[in-house]
């Protein structure tokens, strides 16, 4: 009995031992160049953890059925992905945003059992006006999970995931438009008062589908209620939009002839002036690139804008080919 225990003592002092010489923390990091104008523009894509997931997560992939619970508002400190997947290789755990730096985005990483983690992208400038593009993370190994991870290659075992994943988004990002002015005609009209009614609301951007769904059906009971008619196709009206923090204050709206007046909804009304006027053909959610060259227009013209109301001109339930689906940008300016 006294030999049994002496080689488990002993085997017991060898692994302390070995707790000391074995890794504290291990990184991995893989990178790409990645064709973009923006690096603002990326780094928020980086930071939302909704389009990580739907778009370019290699996890995702592996499982399509995993559990998902987001929280928070999009690209604002604290918000977070939890992932739950009865699959051993994907797992669970969560992913929340810490904060953004010139040239990084920082986040938190949470296998569930194995503690916080840093998980951190690195944004620099490339050859060709290109934009590279680490994603890393460094785990913090307990002391006494230092042994098994001298024997675990830890880089061998997610880096090709990793690798996957920057090769979807470099797909995603590259396949938009370039954000510049000459990718859209840019009209200057001039616009008469209009009334319109709607839904107002401050909200994240990925909650604009189910406001504008609900919104649009309350105002299509007040027109039936006051037996009235829509002018138009519907309509939004975005009086903020903050970019960082994935936020607007909108307007979901259908105009009517003046002097019409409905009940339960709220009545807006837009003054006469100059307007500019980009015909946007394509996906509701890819429209940026049409928004990034109206501000270069204005920047190069002097102009400031008042605000801006974008009209959905088909109907997107009977119009299923997404680069068919037109949006007419209007912005107020002066």
């Amino acid at each position: 009995m006294k030999k049994i225990l002496y080689v488990i003592i002993g085997i017991s002092a060898l692994y302390l031992i070995l707790c000391f010489f074995g890794p504290s923390k291990i990184k991995v990091e893989r990178s790409i160049d990645i064709k973009t104008t923006s690096v603002e523009d990326l780094q928020h894509k980086l930071a939302d953890l909704k389009f990580f997931h739907d778009t370019w997560s290699p996890w995702t992939r592996r499982d399509p059925n995993m559990k998902t619970i987001y929280a928070g508002v999009c690209c604002e400190a604290g918000s977070s992905y939890r992932w739950e997947s009865e699959i051993d290789s994907v797992g669970k755990g969560t992913m929340t945003f810490n904060k953004f730096t010139p040239d990084s985005v920082l986040l938190t990483l949470n296998f569930d059992g194995m503690g916080d983690n840093e998980l951190y992208f690195i944004t620099k400038p490339a050859n060709d006006g290109n934009i590279n593009v680490t994603w890393g993370v460094i785990f913090d190994i307990g002391f006494f999970g230092r042994v098994p991870m001298m024997f675990i290659n830890m880089d061998k075992m997610i880096g090709p995931d990793y690798e996957r994943g920057l090769a979807k988004l470099k797909q995603e990002i590259e396949s938009a438009p370039a954000q510049t002015v000459t990718n859209y005609e840019v009209k200057e009209i001039k616009k008469k008062k209009k009334t319109f009614y709607g839904v107002k609301d401050k909200l994240s951007f990925d909650k604009l589908p189910a406001f504008f769904g609900a919104s649009y059906g309350k105002i299509g009971e007040a027109l039936g209620k006051a037996k009235a008619q829509p002018i138009g196709m519907p309509k939004a009206i975005y009086f903020t939009f903050d970019e960082k923090a994935m936020v607007t204050d909108v307007a979901a709206v259908m105009e009517v002839a003046n002097g019409t007046k409905l009940e339960g909804v709220e009545k807006f009304e837009t003054p006469a002036g100059k307007v500019l006027l980009i015909e946007y053909f394509g996906a509701y959610d890819k429209s940026a690139n049409a928004h990034y060259a109206m501000d270069a227009y204005m920047k190069e013209k002097g102009l400031t804008q008042s605000f801006v109301l974008e009209e959905y001109a088909n109907d997107p339930m009977v119009e299923k080919d997404t680069a068919k689906w037109q949006t007419n940008i209007f912005y107020l300016v002066k």
